[in-house]
């Protein structure tokens, strides 16, 4: 009789414990399932770490094929993006000798650039 009480106790104590996890993982910490749903899928969980902006540039560059790039001043003074842009693009890498520039949407580009693709953030030129 005890021993059936002592089974029961430690079964629902189980059953709490698991429930307690999935409320930490679903409502505490922002945990996305989504990333665990496919994990050995390419670019899985992507759009949760990399902003939007930086997504779009590696888009462009494999769309483009190119091998090398280059950023406006503008982005390479914004740490975050010229930081983040180079580490996601990687293979591709930037060369500031390319003549295939980034520029962002709101930027001003030389008159002697010409655009190769244009994004929702970015605009591909070649100059």
């Amino acid at each position: 009789m005890v021993g059936r009480k002592i089974k029961k106790i430690r079964i629902l104590f189980l059953i709490i414990c698991i429930l307690q996890l999935f409320y930490i993982f679903q409502f505490r910490i922002g945990f996305q399932y989504e990333v665990i749903k496919n994990p050995f899928k390419k670019d899985s969980g992507i759009f949760f770490v990399v902003p939007p902006e930086i997504i779009e540039t590696s888009d462009i560059l494999k769309k483009q094929k190119a091998k090398d790039f280059n950023l406006s001043e503008i982005v390479k003074n914004s740490d975050y993006l010229y930081k983040k842009t180079i580490e996601f693009n990687y293979p591709i890498r930037m060369n500031e000798n390319s003549k295939m520039i980034f520029f962002l949407n709101k930027e001003n580009i030389p008159n002697n650039c010409k655009v190769i693709e244009t994004g929702k953030y970015f605009k591909f030129t070649q100059c």
